[in-house]
């Protein structure tokens, strides 16, 4: 607990620093203005009678997850006001219009928190997966507002279980008056780290979010003409380039019908030309292009998604796929392309990504060391006996994973 005291009296010098950064920062010192207006533009829109609930996402991924939720609360019992961090999300909430209300959440400071409850005097504050707002939590908590956190991730080897910082996480994790946890082995993380024993084992919301977006499928016009037995390389850094160099040299060209679609996690210039030369430089692979520059008449061998926000419907053209992340930071979503009965590799990285550990232990998704590891998982996908008892094991994991909304709106009914 001492470790928290400290970042709360440390609080006035974390805020000069930010006064100093946003002199030389325009985006900074435009958000603190926006948080500021946000919040006081809400003053005439909450009066209300329902019990009002805070639903924080701090990112687009967090939105995701959220989303289902937020459309699955009662309205005529609950008065939903949704925060964000980034301008993007903001702008994207307002649009949605899935909430009542919406604001941007301040920094962790002892009175920005103090001023946000007062304004919006929440009977619950709910958050999603690693965002996590100590003050925050600490005020929630003396102002008597419900909080739970829903997606929790905890991992073995994350810095917050250190012996430095282990006493401030599970102060600040027992301020919660509900935890969610996604799996089992997360649980025990908490149980086992945290002392914790007051969980929720629920299913995770990305994977109702995910369901959600394929059964409302957006037809990609540019791909029209595109069969659905294609190879993805989703969410792709320039650490996954190597692998994929690899794995292009040892593909027949004259064999392989199939197109290859490659995702970068981020639309950035400088990775895109990177990933035009691993394909110009082999002797296979000369017709690149990007989606923007596509004719849906006449589409090359190697297509570029050079368009954010079409990922989990790319997946409906393929039925193998590699996701990038696992030999950097950690793997990206492999839920995504296994709804669409995609088989699924990635790297070793998977310690962030329960789901990616869960896949791996039943077969039903593939860690892959480098790009001749990469091509023998591929052999195994055209063996169609091999893929099917593959895809066996996929239908039967997607089984498991029940739908939770349910489950959490009962948690938020009952806290």
């Amino acid at each position: 607990m001492y470790l928290f005291f400290i970042y709360y009296f440390l609080s006035p010098f974390f805020f000069v620093v930010l006064k100093i950064i946003s002199i030389f920062s325009t985006k900074i010192k435009v958000l603190q203005s926006d948080q500021k207006k946000s919040l006081l533009s809400l003053k005439s829109k909450l009066n209300t009678n329902k019990k009002k609930i805070i639903i924080h996402a701090a990112s687009a991924g967090e939105y995701e997850q959220v989303k289902p939720l937020i459309k699955k609360i009662d309205k005529n019992i609950y008065f939903i006001i949704v925060t964000c961090m980034s301008p993007t999300i903001y702008n994207l909430i307002k649009q949605d219009n899935l909430g009542n209300v919406c604001c941007y959440h301040p920094f962790d400071f002892p009175w920005a928190a103090k001023t946000f409850y007062k304004i919006i005097d929440p009977d619950i504050y709910l958050t999603t997966r690693h965002d996590v707002w100590p003050i925050h939590l600490n005020l929630a908590n003396k102002f008597k507002i419900k909080t739970i956190i829903i997606n929790a991730n905890l991992y073995e080897n994350s810095s917050r279980l250190k012996w430095y910082s282990i006493s401030f996480t599970r102060y600040i994790f027992n301020l919660f008056d509900a935890i969610i946890v996604p799996t089992k082995r997360i649980k025990k993380v908490f149980e086992n780290h945290l002392k914790i024993n007051s969980l929720n084992v629920i299913s995770d919301t990305r994977f109702d979010q995910i369901l959600y977006r394929k059964k409302h499928f957006k037809e990609i016009f540019e791909l029209n003409n595109l069969s659905n037995d294609n190879i993805i390389f989703g969410s792709i850094s320039s650490k996954d380039l190597t692998l994929i160099a690899s794995f292009i040299q040892n593909l027949d060209l004259k064999k392989i019908t199939q197109n290859l679609i490659i995702v970068p996690h981020e639309i950035d210039l400088q990775l895109i030309n990177d990933i035009e030369k691993v394909f110009l430089q082999t002797k296979h692979f000369k017709q690149v292009k990007r989606f923007t520059f596509l004719d849906k008449n006449s589409l090359p061998k190697v297509i570029i998604i050079d368009k954010v926000g079409i990922l989990p419907e790319l997946y409906k053209y393929s039925k193998f796929a590699y996701i990038g992340g696992g030999f950097g930071a950690g793997v990206h979503s492999t839920i995504e392309p296994l709804v669409y009965n995609n088989i699924v590799c990635y790297g070793p990285n998977i310690d962030l990504l329960d789901e990616a550990k869960e896949m791996n232990e039943i077969d039903c998704g593939f860690i892959v060391n480098n790009g001749k590891e990469l091509y023998e998982k591929y052999l195994e996908y055209l063996n169609k006996s091999k893929s099917q008892e593959i895809k066996i094991k996929i239908d039967e994991y997607l089984n498991a994973k029940k739908a939770s909304l349910n489950e959490i709106i009962k948690v938020i009914n009952d806290i």
